[in-house]
């Protein structure tokens, strides 16, 4: 088995808003979730296979929402030796007090990592004064990283440099898509590095409804023929309790990239069973815009978007496009040798 150094679970689908552009279309009517059994259960079979796990992250849906599940699964982790992250859109953050008794309870737990998310459309759905209230009682809790996560596009509002205004903190660091510093991290005398985390938005999930004037698009289409950069390294739960390969795109209930239900067998067996997969192997090795071409190669006529602003996007048509799905299954593990040899001869661009 590839080894694992994170594991993500998204503890609920169930969320306080129904953002525009939720790409795991949470909203305040869903009910899904993980009981905390199954959390200790899928951590205790990971780490009885290797030592690899470094870090646990909570998100769903809105993870706060589960009260004192969260907190439990948040200390038993630590108590493992496990760095742990919780993603958030702050509603909980109506007072300065209230933020700070929040904030008290996780820190209590052990969490060491905590990011709000705030754009425009979270913005919408939950006031962006929380989320700058919650950033200000974040100060001095010890905790290793605190970040906004934001993803915006050409008429955005809420843009890294916006957000740096209303924070009135230079210091803080704009980072790229996949959290990969692009300078020095402040760390402001304190240990605690406070980051901004760039995205750009994507037309995905719920958002595939998003004007696409919106969407900032690669300059270059070719530049999305790459390898999927998360597909490998990660482990992931949905709300649903079944293992699946991704946390950018919605794969619980995928004939490719849902492994299994966790609860009727051994999260690593699962997770050794979906490696194998055919399509779970070009997917690591060359990604989703190679599986579109494969795709486009058989199909009699054009099942694709003329342009995509990012892998995922292009991943969630390769895997949900019906006559996409039956290609693949039928006709892609018999040629993936002879058309994974023509790839490397003559790579598609």
């Amino acid at each position: 088995m590839s080894e694992c150094s994170q594991l993500t679970f998204l503890l609920t689908n169930r969320c306080t808003a129904k953002c525009e552009h939720c790409f795991m279309h949470s909203s305040p009517q869903r009910r899904g979730k993980v009981t905390i059994e199954t959390i200790k259960n899928t951590i205790d079979q990971l780490r009885e296979n290797d030592n690899s796990l470094k870090k646990v992250v909570f998100s769903g849906g809105e993870p706060t929402l589960l009260h004192s599940l969260l907190f439990d699964a948040i200390t038993y982790c630590v108590k493992q030796g496990l760095n742990t992250r919780l993603e958030t859109n702050a509603h909980w953050a109506t007072t300065r007090k209230k933020a700070d008794g929040m904030l008290g309870s996780l820190r209590n737990c052990g969490l060491s990592e905590i990011a709000y998310s705030l754009d425009d459309y979270h913005a919408s759905e939950v006031s962006a004064e929380k989320v700058l209230t919650a950033w200000y009682a974040s100060k001095n809790k010890g905790f290793h990283r605190v970040l906004i996560a934001n993803c915006h596009g050409h008429t955005s509002k809420f843009t890294p440099e916006f957000i740096r205004s209303l924070l009135d903190e230079a210091a803080a660091v704009v980072l790229d898509g996949q959290e990969i510093p692009s300078c020095t991290e402040s760390q402001n005398g304190t240990g605690t590095r406070y980051l901004i985390s760039s995205s750009g938005l994507q037309r995905m999930g719920r958002g595939r409804a998003l004007a696409e004037e919106s969407v900032v698009y690669p300059d270059r289409q070719s530049s999305l023929n790459q390898r999927c950069p998360w597909a490998s390294g990660n482990m992931v739960l949905s709300a649903g309790s079944h293992l699946i390969a991704c946390s950018r795109i919605n794969a619980h209930g995928n004939e490719f990239l849902d492994f299994g239900d966790v609860r009727n067998a051994n999260a690593v067996d699962l997770f050794r069973l979906g490696e194998k997969r055919v399509v779970i192997q070009a997917m690591r090795k060359y990604g989703p815009w190679f599986l579109m071409n494969f795709v486009n190669s058989i199909a009699t006529r054009s099942l694709f978007k003329s342009r995509y602003a990012s892998v995922c996007e292009i991943c969630e048509d390769v895997m949900n496009i019906a006559e996409s799905r039956r290609i693949l299954k039928e006709c892609f593990p018999r040629f993936y040798t002879l058309y994974e040899i023509k790839q490397k001869i003559s790579p598609i661009i």
